[in-house]
């Protein structure tokens, strides 16, 4: 491992496990300043890069010499999930639902949940996704709810009565892996079918090229174009899946960071991880 005061560059892939790690696959990995948080959640952005965490959601900078800042309140405590809404601002969601935030008379965020109103599993979220304006998607306890209007009201959608752990949008369609119902697939992000998949449990997705990763408890399997499933990777629970530029990179918990440079025929550990729950590509990457 290299020293702890670089400048995060765009061309690192960042880890969140005990901090934020900085480094390349087969290569070094540092942390980003001295701040040793439970991480959960990860969003980039040129700027700054959002952090939520087991003690609440901070904003952190690319100069280690600039101090993480804190932007929860007393309300926003564990952070599961982190986006940014269309114009930028910061959308967290964890045990107690999605919420956003305004400033007070001092200029200090107040959090919002916007899903209060919602059963106790489903204000419980375990993914968000902000892929649209207009639309957002909440894997919960208790499976998919839907905003088409910024979040400012939730509906059901008919993928519910299982814990969801994974929503993302690949190419056309919205993906989302559930606890024991597998692998399910919406052109819309009301009306969902379920997809054949060799894993009953999804808790991460990918795209790969023409293909689909999806990761369970038992590794990772691939999709290829043909529909036809091959398992690969190492035989873990994988959370996390990011696919950039070649590189397919895994986070195991327990199991730490695997990484394949030739389209997961082989994969190799790296990094000093143990239990990883997310990873950002490069900027312009990916994050699950």
């Amino acid at each position: 491992m290299t020293g702890a005061n670089e400048v995060l560059t765009a061309q690192e892939w960042l880890v969140g496990e005990s901090g934020v790690w900085a480094g390349h696959p087969g290569g070094d990995w540092r942390r980003h300043c001295n701040y040793p948080f439970p991480v959960h959640g990860l969003c980039r952005a040129a700027e700054s890069l959002l952090v939520g965490t087991g003690y609440g959601l901070w904003e952190a900078f690319p100069d280690p010499a600039r101090r993480w800042v804190p932007l929860h309140d007393e309300t926003l405590t564990e952070v599961v999930a982190v986006g940014r809404d269309a114009t930028g601002a910061p959308v967290a969601a964890g045990s107690y639902g999605v919420a956003v935030s305004t400033a007070d008379e001092l200029g200090l965020p107040r959090w919002v949940s916007l899903t209060e109103d919602r059963s106790p599993d489903e204000r419980f979220t375990n993914a968000l996704c902000l892929a649209a304006p207009d639309l957002w998607l909440a894997g919960t306890e208790a499976g998919v709810l839907v905003s088409i209007d910024g979040g400012a009201r939730w509906e059901r959608t008919d993928l519910m009565g299982s814990p969801v752990r994974c929503i993302d949008r690949l190419a056309d369609d919205w993906w989302a892996g559930t606890d024991d119902r597998g692998l399910w697939r919406s052109h819309d992000g009301h009306a969902w079918r379920r997809v054949d998949c060799p894993s009953p449990a999804v808790f991460s997705l990918a795209a790969a090229g023409d293909g689909l990763l999806v990761g369970g408890y038992d590794g990772i399997y691939r999709r290829d174009a043909h529909d036809v499933w091959e398992r690969s990777g190492p035989r873990a629970l994988i959370r996390c899946l990011v696919v950039d530029a070649g590189t397919w990179v895994a986070g195991a918990d327990p199991g730490g960071v695997w990484y394949s440079q030739d389209e997961g025929r082989s994969w190799r550990r790296t990094g000093p991880f143990q239990r990883v729950s997310v990873i950002c590509g490069p900027t312009g990457g990916g994050a699950a």
